[in-house]
């Protein structure tokens, strides 16, 4: 009986925390994340949806929700953690990588990592290479 009562314990916090950081820290880290991108990709900008803090709170609140036992999937938060690094990978302060500064390449760095999320999150590269073509399509 003991056993129960800590397992549900740890799950309701874990879950309260997680949903505490995503309505507090970074409301864009709310829903799966595959609709935003998508959305970005056809045109509609969402705030603060693309930002440090949305990749911390999304990455730990997949962990604390995974930990509390609750059925949902990683798929979408991969996939936007992904893009994500994608666009921080355009900024890093590397002599090279200003010219990876406009919207065409932001796009392509946005496809590729979502691809990276696709592949990690089923384990299939192939599926994230032509993922990664279907969206890199103008």
């Amino acid at each position: 009986m003991l056993a129960f009562f800590f397992y549900s314990g740890f799950a309701v916090v874990s879950v309260t925390l997680a949903v505490f950081l995503t309505v507090y820290v970074a409301p864009g880290a709310n829903g799966s994340g595959t609709v935003e991108i998508m959305g970005m990709f056809n045109g509609i900008n969402y705030p603060k949806i693309i930002q440090f803090d949305t990749l911390v709170v999304t990455a730990i609140g997949t962990v604390l929700v995974q930990c509390a036992g609750l059925a949902i999937g990683k798929e979408g938060p991969l996939l936007h953690i992904g893009a994500i690094i994608g666009v921080f990978v355009c900024y890093l302060p590397i002599k090279g990588f200003r010219t990876l500064q406009n919207d065409v390449s932001k796009r392509r760095m946005i496809a590729a990592g979502v691809s990276c999320g696709v592949t990690c999150a089923f384990g299939a590269p192939i599926g994230g290479a032509l993922f990664s073509y279907e969206l890199s399509k103008p």
